[in-house]
């Protein structure tokens, strides 16, 4: 995707807005929490932002956006739709900060799978059965609407420490203590590349399947019942939520009969993470709940593991 490509995705991503919101109230101060969101939008407070990106770490800015999409924008908080409805509603001034962004950090954001560096991370007791459930069979086994399998197994792309609190909250990693294993991979992998929403469209084009029902709660988000999000559907140019519409999610089983796995990069999670596309015939999909860069195996292509050093807690 070109640079030009990225910023117009930011601006129109759930978390792409969330996080230039959020970056914008940091540079006004006195915030509570890094990740709170100004409501409306200062124009000297987007100037600082840009300019704050130039000095900003990889890990500080990888942080503001896990902890944006899941403590802001997510599915699971109630005053999300108000969140992103004010700020969709600003995110064109803000492209300045979204221009620095693209500028500073694009090329890292679009890495695709290293393979080299892959981690699983892991926590509680070994005799819980979510730890001993077999991985790799039942595909049809999903979370949610189906947008990932509980047949499959995650690992991330060695993130700075400044982000592992905040992935450890993302993945709900409970209880304590969490450990890090590094997972070689022992052969080449085919691997699906997500760098934005429409990668994810056309994984689902290939490989659709209609999107399991469970009480309309998909869309909107948990906890956010569809009368709270009058406020987001007003706005132009959204694409946090949809309340009709037959949701396609992807046949895990038949993209395990191609691909080793799939990956987003953390391009595609500021880009595609919450973001409804609009399909044919009033259809929708969106990828959700993998909340950071990460990989979904589908095969088992991996040697033993090595134990790694905890998570960074500070």
């Amino acid at each position: 995707m070109s640079e030009g490509g990225f910023v117009e995705s930011l601006l129109a991503a759930p978390v792409g807005v969330g996080l230039l919101a959020a970056l914008e109230g940091m540079a006004r101060g006195g915030v509570v929490w890094s990740t709170d969101m100004p409501w409306g939008t200062d124009r000297a407070a987007i100037e600082t932002a840009a300019a704050s990106v130039t000095g900003m770490s990889w890990g500080q800015l990888l942080c503001t956006a896990v902890e944006t999409g899941l403590f802001r924008v997510g599915p699971w908080m109630s005053d999300a739709p108000a969140n992103l409805a004010d700020a969709y509603r600003h995110a064109g001034e803000r492209h300045p900060i979204a221009e620095a962004i693209a500028d500073r950090f694009g090329p890292a954001l679009h890495v695709p799978l290293d393979a080299d560096v892959q981690q699983w991370w892991h926590s509680g007791s070994p005799e819980l059965e979510w730890f001993i459930r077999p991985r790799f069979r039942r595909f049809d086994d999903v979370y949610g609407a189906g947008q990932f399998t509980f047949g499959g197994l995650w690992t991330v792309s060695d993130p700075p420490p400044e982000v592992h609190c905040a992935l450890i909250s993302s993945w709900e990693l409970e209880p304590d203590p969490v450990s890090r294993w590094w997972l070689p991979i022992e052969r080449p992998v085919r691997v699906w590349e997500i760098h934005s929403p429409a990668d994810w469209v056309r994984l689902v084009a290939t490989y659709p399947a209609v999107g399991r029902g469970y009480d309309g709660w998909e869309l909107p988000g948990i906890n956010q019942h569809r009368r709270d999000v009058d406020v987001l559907l007003g706005v132009d140019g959204q694409h946090g939520v949809r309340i009709a519409g037959r949701q396609l999610v992807p046949d895990w089983e038949a993209v395990a009969a191609d691909f080793d796995g799939v990956h987003l990069s953390w391009a595609g999670f500021v880009t595609a993470e919450g973001y409804v596309s609009d399909l044919d015939v009033g259809d929708v999909t969106m990828l959700r709940y993998w909340f950071s860069e990460r990989t979904l195996w589908l095969r088992d292509v991996f040697g033993d593991p090595a134990p790694l050093g905890a998570p960074h807690s500070d």
